[in-house]
């Protein structure tokens, strides 16, 4: 009864207005507002209600009236009747509409504005639709488009108009403003007589109807897209600026690399949560989801190392996962690998001559083959156990057709590898980083003949 305890203080219009604003200034540091508002429970004889929704208007429309577009309703209307005369519900949409589901009606996003960042699931519950806004730079699920509370109906992730509202006074189009429409209905007359029921003004129409023993209020409000706070999206992580390599807060709004950019380190250990979302090759990783998500990444020994701009394009889940193992590193002589220095900071073309052994490999698998190497999860991630050099050597095999045999088969190294391959039980302890180094080296000499 939040919302409808504060319309029942109200004793005119404009105090009205006042409240239904504030109801999405509430919401001005949220990445959602409110969609559907249903409050309270009026009867012929008793009680009040409050009943609140979204519409997506054109800034060119003035607002003559109130529900510009009745509830749920959607379908498509040319922009001209029979008699030339202009059509303006034809760019006035519902945010929500339903849809019919194993006899039952879901709320939606109106099919008009869902755009190509939007994917639909399972449908797990039995109000809404289960769709999601994925990240900006990847097609991992991101926030939900649609989310209940204990005290709201339905909420509506803002970022969904962010293709449609744009500044007047811009030549950015199209250009859409938001309106709550409302009706609230209670048997207590509280609001102060006037010479008219009907309030009329470039942002709002409210009419009053009154009864003997009731009143309803309906309305019409253009409502600001009060938009997040852009430093409470910053991350909770140290980041080391390139100028200078001294730590400072998370600029989450960079992205490009061309302004200021800096580095992000993780303990070693991040690298079995990104393995799970990512495949390694050289110098990026690579999204299992949809391989043309890439990303600048430099896996060193004694940490894993991110550019500012690419973590930043990082989901949102991923970013919330490994967080916790950023870390600023006691020497800053060696933040990035010499390879990765060549390719950023000196434009060297020669730079995968940089490059480590296994990577000079998986640089020479992704320009080859690197589509049949994501077909049997090939990735470069060095062994902790025999096991994961196993599956390597397997899969290198397959991929290649080199075998071990085709080397010396009487070198240590080389027996090591085919006793590893087999599965077998090696007689002393080896250095699985170096037999994998060893072993990526020769393959890739062998592989670029």
């Amino acid at each position: 009864m939040k919302y409808l305890d504060q319309l029942k203080r109200t004793n005119t219009i404009p105090k009205i207005i006042q409240e239904i604003t504030s109801i999405f200034k509430g919401f001005e540091d949220d990445d959602y507002i409110p969609a559907i508002i249903e409050e309270g429970n009026f009867t012929a004889d008793q009680g009040e209600d409050f009943y609140l929704k979204l519409v997506l208007k054109h800034q060119s429309i003035e607002i003559d009236g109130t529900w510009l577009k009745d509830n749920m309703e959607f379908h498509l209307e040319e922009p001209t009747n029979y008699d030339n005369t202009k059509n303006n519900s034809a760019f006035i949409h519902n945010v929500i509409t339903y849809r019919k589901y194993k006899s039952r009606n879901l709320y939606q996003l109106n099919p008009l504005l869902v755009s190509d960042e939007i994917n639909e699931y399972e449908y797990i519950n039995s109000n809404y639709v289960n769709a999601f806004c994925n990240d900006e730079y990847s097609n991992v699920q991101g926030l939900p488009v649609l989310k209940s509370t204990n005290n709201l109906k339905l909420l509506i992730l803002k970022k969904i108009f962010n293709n449609y509202i744009n500044d007047p006074k811009s030549n950015i189009y199209p250009k859409f403003e938001l309106v709550a429409e409302f009706e609230y209905r209670t048997h207590d007359d509280h609001f102060k007589k006037t010479n008219s029921d009907i309030y009329k003004s470039s942002d709002a129409y409210i009419k009053i109807d009154r009864g003997e023993s009731s009143v309803f209020v309906l309305g019409s409000i253009k409502i600001p897209l009060y938009k997040s706070n852009s430093k409470r999206k910053n991350r909770n992580i140290q980041v080391l600026d390139l100028k200078d390599l001294k730590p400072r807060m998370h600029n989450s709004s960079h992205y490009n690399g061309d302004t200021i950019e800096g580095f992000i380190c993780f303990k070693p250990e991040v690298i079995n949560i990104l393995k799970e979302y990512y495949y390694f090759y050289d110098l990026q990783m690579v999204d299992k989801s949809n391989i043309e998500n890439s990303y600048l990444v430099d896996v060193l020994g004694d940490k894993i190392v991110f550019w500012e701009a690419e973590y930043n394009k990082l989901p949102t889940s991923v970013k919330d996962e490994i967080d916790p193992f950023n870390f600023v590193p006691e020497d800053k002589k060696r933040i990035i690998s010499e390879a990765m220095s060549s390719m950023q900071l000196e434009v060297d073309w020669n730079w995968d001559k940089k490059l480590s052994p296994e990577y000079l490999l998986a640089n020479l698998i992704r320009e080859r083959a690197f589509n049949r190497a994501i077909d049997i999860s090939l990735t470069f991630i060095e062994p902790k156990h025999k096991e994961d050099l196993r599956d390597f050597i397997l899969k290198i095999e397959a991929l290649t057709g080199i075998k071990l045999e085709r080397f010396n088969t009487s070198a240590n190294d080389v027996k090591r590898l085919i006793s590893i391959r087999q599965g077998s039980t090696l007689e002393e302890p080896v250095d699985l980083k170096i037999l994998y180094q060893k072993y990526c080296y020769a393959i890739q000499a062998e592989y670029k003949k």
